[in-house]
Parts: C-alpha cells; sequence; structure tokens
C-alpha cells in the first residue's frame, strides 16, 4: 500500500488502472496492488455482501434527509467514525 501526495496526475482518481487500485480515504488517495481472487466465494461471503450492499442502499437513502444526516454526524462524532455515511453503514450492518 501506498499513499500519493499532492500530484496534479493523480488528484482526485479513484479506481482501477492496471494492476493498481486507487481509493480515496479521507483527504488522501491510497494506491493498492490489484490482486484476483482464486477462490469462489462461499455461502457466508455472499451473504455478507448481500448485507453489506443492503447497507449501503439504506445509508445513501437515509443521508437524503437532513435530519438523518444530522444524526448520523452525531453517530460518527461520538463513535469515531470517519463520516456520516461510513456510520449509517455501521448502523445498518449491526441491525439486523
Amino acid at each position: 500500500m501506498a499513499t500519493v501526495g499532492k500530484n496534479l496526475v493523480t488528484e482526485g482518481l479513484q479506481g482501477r488502472i492496471g494492476d493498481l487500485i486507487f481509493r480515496k480515504r479521507g483527504n488522501k488517495t491510497v494506491v493498492y496492488p490489484y490482486t484476483k481472487r482464486k477462490a469462489p466465494l462461499s455461502k457466508k461471503q455472499v451473504d455478507a455482501q448481500l448485507q453489506f450492499s443492503k447497507a449501503v442502499r439504506l445509508a445513501r437513502e437515509a443521508l437524503t434527509s437532513k435530519s438523518e444526516r444530522k444524526k448520523f454526524k452525531k453517530i460518527a462524532k461520538s463513535n469515531g467514525n470517519e463520516s456520516a455515511y461510513s456510520a449509517a453503514i455501521a448502523y445498518f450492518m449491526l441491525k439486523k
């Protein structure tokens, strides 16, 4: 893993280029090597992916409301989460 400093070429870059994956983490761009999955996903992994995708959908939907966004910002601050979005996802992942 490497971080990218202030660079005009990679500033704001996200996604895959060749064998490199660029991700934004806070104010930093982080570079990871691309690795292919060798084994198929297990039933448990598929279930976890579905649960996470549902949590993402619910979090996006919830954050469209000003009152919900304010609620999750408050939760994020108290729990040490990076953003209201990550707090909302954590909330929906723990809620079953």
